[in-house]
């Protein structure tokens, strides 16, 4: 039994005319015909007493039509449910990001997405790199918005797509001995070989600290580490205080920390990257959109940044 059955035979009773109902379908009467026999035989009852003249409900089919009505309008609600909230997932973004791109990037990103795209409700979370993935496993998130972006190994159903790269700088606190006398001057990241290093917690970022370290040591020396169990911008205020220095993307300088001094690091130095990154299997319709206009933004914005998939 398919639904048209069901929708031929309440055509057919209601009008009492095969004729009427035929022209309502849209069907030759033939077809009507052979549709509601097919249906009577299949259910094993005769739903409609009918000649050349004449067309009545028999007693079986009287009771048919209340519920074939009922199972039509059950298919018609469930149908509008679910074209409501698939254009109410098509509508709506969520997007993760880490808290650094708050400050430059990301906001010309949602500025010229919504300029293309003012129908698309974008919903942002600020989190780090470790909850982000979570998020995104869990289907809490549509697009990850990290730093740096996962090794080859840890993707496994994930896509991942530059986004943005900035200067990595040196971070160091007001009159330390290595600041240069001249701004615009850059200095060597050996040089810091016997600083101690300021870093993020490693649960919020998992993958800038190992990238730190691996960076050190291929500018030939262990880094002296000493985690600090906050966001990036308390290790500013920590190299503030004199305790150490660190290393941070270019974006950090807009916090406008007082008693810190920014120096971008000497090629060969690699800029700090950042990724969007999202589940392979995700088809939303507003997600390429978003990636695509993310990467042109960025290029834009910045003449260094890129949009290689990786």
């Amino acid at each position: 039994m398919e639904l048209r059955h069901l929708r031929y035979f309440e055509a057919v009773a209601q009008t009492l005319s095969f004729r009427r109902a035929a022209g309502l379908l849209h069907v030759t009467q033939p077809t009507l015909s052979a549709q509601v026999r097919q249906l009577e035989e299949e259910i094993g009852v005769r739903l409609l007493d009918r000649d050349t003249h004449h067309v009545a409900l028999t007693p079986a089919g009287t009771r048919f039509l209340d519920d074939c009505r009922r199972l039509l309008q059950d298919a018609e609600d469930s149908v509008r449910s679910v074209r409501r909230l698939g254009e109410d997932e098509a509508g709506r973004l969520t997007v993760g990001f880490v808290p650094s791109l708050a400050h430059g990037v990301l906001s010309r990103i949602l500025h010229a997405y919504r300029r293309r795209f003012p129908e698309i409700e974008l919903r942002l979370t600020e989190m780090d790199t470790t909850r982000q993935m979570q998020a995104l496993q869990a289907g809490r998130i549509d697009l990850a918005l990290i730093g740096l972006g996962l090794p080859a190994e840890r993707r496994g159903g994930l896509r991942q797509l530059e986004v943005a790269e900035e200067k990595l700088m040196a971070v160091l606190p007001e009159g330390h001995p290595l600041i240069p006398k001249n701004d615009g001057q850059t200095i060597a990241l050996r040089s810091l070989a016997n600083e101690r290093f300021l870093l993020p917690d490693r649960t919020r970022a998992p993958l800038f600290n190992p990238w730190i370290i691996v960076l050190c040591q291929q500018a030939g020396f262990q880094p002296q580490i000493e985690n600090i169990p906050a966001q990036p911008i308390s290790v500013l205020n920590h190299v503030a205080a004199g305790l150490g220095i660190t290393l941070v993307g270019a974006q950090f300088r807009r916090f406008g920390i007082e008693g810190v001094r920014f120096i971008a690091l000497a090629r060969p130095a690699p800029g700090y990257r950042y990724c969007a990154t999202w589940v392979r299997s995700n088809q939303h319709p507003a997600l390429a959109n978003f990636v695509e206009t993310a990467v042109k933004t960025a290029r834009r914005g910045k003449p260094g940044a890129a949009g290689r998939p990786k």
